[in-house]
This record gives structure tokens, sequence and C-alpha cells, in this order.
């Protein structure tokens, strides 16, 4: 097995820890910006799921733009979207960022080998190692519920 696929696997087991041991009100925390919990889990889903789509589209050929700014990419559908994850009920949030996590797991998991190094090639390894962004909003996320 890989290493990015054990810890894209690591990652989504944590990420269902965290959100087992969760009452409402964790969810509901609020945390910097104006995000909650629940937002930031909805949030990992947008991005799972994006990333999801982008490596069927990959897999068809059809390749995403090099020159995409990152303020363009990522932070404007961020801020875009917030208003819609905040309006989402906490739990519909956690398991969004729980089947999501899955789904690309195992589209991860079950990718040729040519299009996964056509991907590390292009320098878009991110699209595999998805456990890197998951872990980073854990970390936030644990760090705001262990302040209670």
């Amino acid at each position: 097995m890989e290493e990015h696929i054990a810890r894209n696997a690591d990652a989504h087991r944590r990420l269902v820890a965290v959100i087992d041991a969760a009452n409402d009100p964790d969810l509901e925390r609020p945390l910097e910006g104006g995000w909650t919990v629940a937002a930031v889990l909805a949030h990992l889903a947008y991005w799972d799921r994006r990333v999801l789509l982008l490596l069927e589209r990959w897999e068809r050929g059809q390749l995403p733009p090099r020159d995409e700014p990152e303020w363009y990419a990522d932070d404007v559908v961020n801020d875009a979207l917030l208003p819609e994850w905040l309006a989402l009920p906490t739990r519909s949030a956690a398991r969004l960022a729980i089947d999501a996590a899955g789904a690309l797991n195992a589209r991860v998991q079950g990718l040729d080998a040519r299009t996964a190094q056509a991907i590390i090639v292009r320098d878009e390894a991110w699209l595999l190692h998805r456990y890197r962004h998951r872990s980073e909003y854990l970390d936030e996320i644990e760090r705001a519920l262990g302040d209670q």
C-alpha cells in the first residue's frame, strides 16, 4: 500500500473519531474568521468532493488548468461557500465530511498507476495526499474542542 493511501485512511479514521466524540454544541463551536467546527467539516467535504471530480476528469484526459491563482481557486470558493456551510445542520455537515473522505479515499486507492504518476509529475500530488488538508483542519478542531 502506498504511503498516501494509508495516511488518507488514517485521516479518515481520525475524522470519524473526532465527529463521533463531538456533541452538537461542539459542532456549533465558533472558530476564527466566523467559522464553526461544522462549517470546517462542510469545507472538508466540499474540497474532497471537488478533488474526487477532478480525479474523475483527469482519468478522462481533462486536466485542470495550471494557471489558476490560489486566491481565485481557494479563497474565493471558501469565502463564497462559507454562508452555505454555516447554514447546514451540524450533523449533516459532519456526515458530508465523513462520506466525502471515504469516497475520495476509495477513488485514490483505485486510481490506476499511470494516472497517479501523471498527477505527481505535474506537481499535483495534493490531489492524492488528502490527509494533509484533513489533518490541518482536524488539528484546528481538536485545539478548539480541547480549549473548552
